[in-house]
C-alpha cells in the first residue's frame, strides 16, 4: 500500500471519528449547549447533525484529493481541521437557539469512597525512574553508547539520527521523564484537582469508573513512552520498536473503545442503569465555541469536555496557564536538544 493511500485512509478515520463524537457526548448536552435530552430527538437536532457531518465528510473529500493528486499532506490535515471546526463551530451556534437551563440539581454522598491512584504513586512515578535510571547507567558507561541515536521512527525504521553528545542524550532523556512525570502529575490532578459531576447513584459510579479508565490511561502511556528509551540509545532492530508500536496502538484502541462504549463521564453506562441526566453544571456562557472553558470564578483545573470524550483545561484557572508553560518549556527543551 503507497504512502498516500495510507495517508488518504487516516483521513476518513479521522472523519468517522468526527462523524460519531456528537454522540458520546451527555444526553442533555448537544454540540457543547444545554438542551432537553429529548432534544436529540427532535427534527431540529438531526437537521444539525446533518449539516456538521455534511461538511466534515465534504473538507474530507477535498483533502483526499489534496493529497492524492498534490501529495500536499501537511496542507490536507489543516483543511481537514479547517473543516470539523468549522462544522462544530456552526453546529454550536445553531443548538444555542434551543439552550435550556443547567441542571440545579445539587447531590451530596458522605459516603462517597476515596479515589486513589491505581497501585500507589510509584506505580505513576516508576516510568520517570526508570528513565532517570537509564541516564545514570549512561553516565558510567558512555563508551557503550554508539556514534549516533534515532529520535524519530516512521513506517520503516529510524528516520531521523542525531550525533550523540552529552547534550542530546541528557536533554533527550530528562525530557522523556519530564513528560513521564507530567502524565503521573496529570493522572493525580483528575483525581483531586477534576470538577466532580454526579455524587451519588448509579450516575456518580459511571463517572468514577471514567476517570478511573482515563487516570490508568495516563500511566500506562507514561509506561510506553519510557521503554523504549533503551531502544533508541542502543539502535534496535527495526522489528523491535515495530512490536513496540502495534503494542501501543492496540492497547491504546482498546482504552478508546471502552471510553467510548461509556459514553463522556459513563454517561451512557449511567443512563442504561436509570440514572437521570444532569448535564455538568457548568454554564454556556463560560464555553467558547464549545471547546474551550473559561471560568475564573471555578476552582477545578481539569473539566469535561463538552465535546468529545476526556478533560479539558479551565483557562480562567491561572495553574491552567502553569501546566501549558510546562508543556511548552518541554517541547521547547526537546527542539533545542535534538535539533
Amino acid at each position: 500500500m503507497s504512502p498516500q493511500i495510507l495517508f488518504v485512509l487516516l483521513l476518513i478515520l479521522m472523519s468517522a471519528l468526527f462523524h460519531i463524537i456528537p454522540g458520546l457526548t451527555r444526553p442533555d448536552l448537544f454540540f457543547a449547549v444545554t438542551v432537553a435530552p429529548e432534544f436529540r430527538r427532535t427534527s431540529d437536532a438531526r437537521r444539525i447533525l446533518r449539516r456538521y457531518r455534511a461538511i466534515v465528510w465534504s473538507f474530507t473529500l477535498v483533502a483526499s484529493v489534496l493529497e492524492l493528486v498534490a501529495g500536499m499532506a501537511v496542507a490536507a490535515v489543516l483543511l481537514q481541521l479547517l473543516g470539523f471546526l468549522w462544522a462544530l463551530v456552526g453546529a454550536h451556534r445553531a443548538a444555542r437557539t434551543y439552550a435550556a437551563a443547567p441542571s440545579s440539581i445539587l447531590e451530596v454522598d458522605l459516603a462517597m469512597p476515596q479515589e486513589r491512584l491505581p497501585g500507589g504513586p510509584i506505580v505513576a512515578v516508576l516510568p520517570a525512574l526508570f528513565v532517570g535510571a537509564l541516564g545514570l547507567w549512561v553516565r558510567f558507561h558512555w563508551d557503550r553508547l554508539p556514534r549516533e541515536f534515532p529520535v524519530h521512527w516512521g513506517m520503516h525504521g529510524a528516520d531521523r539520527w542525531v550525533t550523540t553528545t552529552p547534550t542530546a542524550v541528557f536533554g533527550f532523556l530528562a525530557a522523556r521523564a519530564f513528560v513521564c512525570l507530567l502524565l503521573a502529575g496529570l493522572a493525580w490532578g483528575l483525581l483531586y484537582w477534576s470538577r466532580r459531576i454526579s455524587t451519588m447513584g448509579a450516575g456518580a459510579a459511571a463517572e468514577r469508573r471514567f476517570r478511573r479508565r482515563i487516570v490508568q490511561l495516563l500511566i500506562v502511556s507514561a509506561y510506553f513512552l519510557a521503554c523504549p528509551a533503551w531502544f533508541e540509545l542502543f539502535h534496535p532492530a527495526s522489528a523491535a520498536m515495530n512490536v513496540w508500536g502495534l503494542a501501543m496502538v492496540t492497547v491504546m484502541a482498546a482504552f478508546a473503545v471502552n471510553l467510548m462504549r461509556g459514553g463522556q463521564g459513563g454517561s451512557r453506562t449511567a443512563v442504561t442503569a436509570g440514572a437521570t441526566p444532569v448535564g455538568d453544571h457548568t454554564p454556556d456562557a463560560c464555553w467558547k465555541w464549545g471547546l474551550f472553558y473559561v471560568n475564573p470564578a471555578d476552582p477545578s483545573i481539569l473539566i469535561e469536555k463538552r465535546f468529545g470524550i476526556g478533560y479539558t483545561l479551565n483557562f480562567g484557572n491561572r495553574w491552567t496557564w502553569v501546566v501549558l508553560a510546562l508543556l511548552l518549556v518541554t517541547a521547547a527543551g526537546g527542539f533545542i536538544f535534538l535539533r
